[in-house]
């Protein structure tokens, strides 16, 4: 990852992670709310792979390993928000943000410490966020039963529950974020090349644009919460 776009300015980093984050939030309730309602398996690593691709996305066009965790943050706040708004228990999706929170920062952890590895290699950016999504599924599952005890957490309470979890839940998850990382690290070059320079010499108007595709997304995030998704 060789190469800081020093030529953006905080404004211009905060904005592209609240829009990262309002369409990580976003994409977590529409994907996993399609999921379940379809009755199909691997929701939780089908969500966490489609989570690191956002986050892949973000890391490619700004070269920053700081932009991971506020995706991270935003993401957890874009769903958080349907919360309030929608008078639910505070904690309701306690584990839903316990997860962003760890997948990113493992992800942060690993592209901190791996930069060169990552920036022309997908092998190697495909390894670091496999190795981040299983660790973070595998603290998931051991902080996840005393933050906000659920029923699906709790079902792996007996013995071999904990290996069963592991074979189920966190290697695919693994596995699928290895994937899902350079495909959205090759999306995010790509933009980096066709639309960076035009966002930059039009900042006044990506302002607007950026708080009303946030918006959008926060929007539509409540919307699919109150629809049980």
């Amino acid at each position: 990852m060789s190469g800081n776009n020093e030529t953006l300015s905080w404004k211009f980093y905060l904005l592209n992670i609240l829009v990262l984050g309002a369409l990580l939030g976003l994409a977590e309730a529409l994907l996993g709310g399609m999921i379940r309602q379809a009755g199909l398996p691997l929701r939780g690593p089908v969500v966490t792979a489609v989570g690191f691709a956002v986050m892949a996305v973000g890391l490619a066009i700004f070269k920053q390993a700081r932009l991971i965790p506020g995706i991270a943050l935003m993401g957890i706040f874009s769903k958080w928000l349907a919360v309030p708004l929608l008078g639910l228990p505070l904690f309701c999706q306690a584990n839903a943000h316990l997860a962003i929170l760890l997948n990113g920062a493992f992800l942060y952890g690993g592209v901190s410490l791996f930069k060169k590895k990552i920036a022309a290699n997908r092998k190697g950016q495909g390894a670091v966020a496999g190795a981040a999504a299983f660790a973070g599924g595998t603290a998931f599952f051991a902080l996840g039963r005393f933050w906000a005890p659920c029923a699906h957490l709790l079902s792996f309470h007996y013995a071999g529950g904990a290996a069963t979890y592991m074979l189920t839940r966190v290697v695919p998850a693994a596995l699928l974020a290895a994937v899902a990382f350079p495909l959205g690290y090759a999306l995010g070059r790509r933009l980096e090349k066709q639309l960076l320079p035009l966002w930059l010499a039009r900042k006044p108007l990506f302002i607007p644009l950026a708080a009303t595709i946030a918006m959008a997304c926060w929007g539509g995030t409540v919307l699919l919460t109150a629809a049980g998704f």
